[in-house]
């Protein structure tokens, strides 16, 4: 709960500060626009203090900073929705008992003891869920003292987290 509260007030920082870079950048161009046309309309286009061809190259280089700071700082945003989307959407192909039994392993970051699930679910009924998805390549179980640590394989676990 409280790393979802502080992500969330990183992300309301990130929206403010980008927020702050679009309005400067906005007020910069109309501004910079409003110098040009004044200058234009007194006929002193070419005598002005900064020359008005060098006034397009160099906001069009500032609007390629700021869309890169943009994106930057909202890319980490948008890697995690399509990363949740994918673990949503692998989750709605498994069983009921198969997906909960996934997501202990994700909650406990990767790795379980097989003693835990069974403690939850039933030695029986997780040994034959846990033999279902090591069969098809999800899991690996490891040999622990008098249990097995159950982990997901290294391409599921890429997949996953």
């Amino acid at each position: 709960m409280v790393q979802t509260k502080n992500k969330n007030v990183k992300t309301i920082q990130k929206v403010i500060i980008l927020v702050i870079i679009l309005a400067g950048f906005v007020f910069a161009v109309s501004f910079s626009t409003l110098y040009a046309q004044t200058h234009i309309i007194e006929g002193t286009a070419c005598s002005c203090t900064l020359p008005i061809p060098l006034l397009i190259p160099t906001f069009s280089s500032l609007g390629i900073f700021v869309g890169s700071l943009v994106y930057y700082l909202l890319f980490p945003r948008i890697e995690e929705s399509k990363g949740g989307e994918i673990l949503n959407l692998f989750l709605d192909f498994l069983e009921p008992d198969e997906k909960f039994i996934l997501e202990k392993i994700l909650e406990n970051g990767g790795k379980i003891t097989q003693s835990r699930l069974s403690s939850q679910f039933g030695k029986v009924k997780v040994f034959r869920i846990l033999e279902n998805l090591r069969k098809r390549g999800i899991i690996e179980k490891e040999a622990h003292g008098k249990t097995n640590i159950v982990k997901l394989t290294e391409k599921f676990n890429k997949l996953l987290s």
